[in-house]
């Protein structure tokens, strides 16, 4: 007798939501609570660096530091699941999605403004759990499949376009990790304008826990491969 198997999205489809996920997270973060970024560190470190260049004390409001320090703590935690059983890889997926959760929570409860210690819990959990998520999706990567770095994807996309002489095979991917990125960020400030950093948190809960089923399912699969 067939055991039934639970409804699940491709490994491609689990990709672009992580897409969708890492738009919708740095909305919330940037224009609801305070003007950092949880995913993006590339914001933080030159924001980071304009506030020392200014004459800023990075210290009365250490927002960047602290979410900085967060994200590489999670990509380190990540890290060393990758080096473990694939049995820990779906605990560190896991892991991020309670941390999300957690988040998620904190923000409908504690109303976290662009100040403040709520603002500060919040913001370092969503670094850490995007920390750890970067650092998971390594193993899980598609060549030209971006989940957050646009810039590079972008260049590829006209770099090795007809007009500049190339054949662009993988344009549909590169296309789609583009518009899936424009759209979320843009549904996410959106909600979080329109009804605070929750709204915008609450589909990235959603979002990621589809997201799981295909990411979880590739992990067994290259396991029992």
């Amino acid at each position: 007798m067939r055991t039934p198997t639970l409804p699940r999205v491709s490994h491609i489809a689990a990709l672009y939501l992580i897409t969708s996920v890492c738009g919708l997270v740095d909305a919330a973060c940037f224009l609801a609570m305070g003007g950092v970024f949880a995913e993006i560190m590339t914001g933080n470190l030159l924001f980071l660096c304009f506030d020392i260049g200014t004459g800023k004390s990075v210290l009365v409001d250490a927002k960047y530091l602290l979410v900085i320090t967060a994200f590489l703590l999670g990509a380190l935690a990540g890290g060393r699941l990758l080096r473990g059983p694939r049995a820990e890889l779906r605990i560190g997926f896991a892991v991020e999605w309670i941390l999300l959760v957690i988040a998620l929570v904190l923000a409908a409860t504690l109303h976290p403004g662009p100040a403040g210690m709520a603002r500060d819990i919040v913001t370092s959990l969503l670094a850490f759990a995007m920390g750890m998520q970067n650092a998971l999706v390594r193993r899980h990567g598609v060549p030209d499949l971006a989940t957050n770095v646009m810039t590079l994807t972008a260049t590829a996309l006209v770099a090795d376009s007809a007009p500049a002489g190339g054949r662009n095979e993988n344009w549909r991917r590169r296309f789609g990790s583009i518009a899936t990125f424009l759209v979320s960020a843009t549904l996410g400030a959106l909600l979080a304008t329109s009804f605070g950093p929750w709204a915008p948190l609450a589909l990235t809960v959603a979002l990621f826990s589809v997201a799981l089923t295909g990411l979880i399912a590739q992990t067994e699969s290259a396991a029992n491969g």
